[in-house]
């Protein structure tokens, strides 16, 4: 079974993208809260069960925060488990708070590619110690994901499983620290002291929490 010490020997820290714009309130609550979170919070749970096709913009306690769209979530590279919707797919993923893995430098290729992909935006990278990230979230288990949930790609004419096991509490997961693609907390997630920021990956890191 894997485990939180072999996984941050390979991947020690983990990494959020997040908009710049939600960075003070994400100082000020020292956490990351699922998109269903922020939606019941802003009185929109309907959206909860919507594939955004843009970010969504909601206003929680008189501050606006922007929720990253899902446009790479399409119905049609997805293999749904039997009795399951797209529906379903979309809101599991609401309530996730999505991490890379990664070295001190950089995530993975896939969070690399995904900072990428809003290069021209302005946002901010989080990093934090895996092992720290557990510590202050000793109330809810870590979950770990093979796949990019949110980017699914058919493989060989052959659609993405997606199912209610996508998200296995890593305490359970068969997988090798090397096959780990996301980490997730569900439905937030507490950020050690030791979490740091930036605007690219080149730039220099900066202490989140002064």
């Amino acid at each position: 079974m894997l485990t939180v010490n072999a996984l941050a020997h390979l991947r020690p820290y983990l990494y959020h993208l997040t908009a710049a714009e939600n960075i003070s309130r994400i100082q000020r609550t020292r956490r990351l809260n699922s998109a269903a979170q922020l939606f019941e919070a802003a009185g929109r749970p309907d959206l909860i069960r919507v594939r955004r096709r843009q970010h969504e913009r909601v206003h929680v306690e008189g501050e606006q925060i922007v929720i990253r769209d899902q446009a790479p979530l399409h119905r049609g590279n997805v293999g749904l488990e039997p009795e399951w919707e797209f529906e379903d797919l979309i809101a599991m993923l609401n309530r996730q708070v999505f991490f890379w893995p990664g070295g001190p430098l950089s995530p993975i290729a896939y969070g690399v590619r995904h900072f990428e992909r809003y290069g021209s935006e302005d946002t901010r990278i989080i990093r934090v110690p895996l092992v720290d990230l557990v510590a202050v979230n000793d109330s809810h288990e870590p979950h770990v994901c093979r796949y990019n949930s949110g980017s699914p790609r058919c493989n060989g004419g052959r659609p993405s499983p997606r199912s209610a096991n996508t998200f296995v509490p890593l305490s359970r997961s068969e997988l090798r620290p090397g096959q780990v693609v996301e980490v997730t907390l569900s439905p937030s997630a507490d950020l050690p002291l030791t979490a740091v920021v930036t605007q690219s990956l080149s730039a220099d890191w900066e202490p989140l929490f002064r």
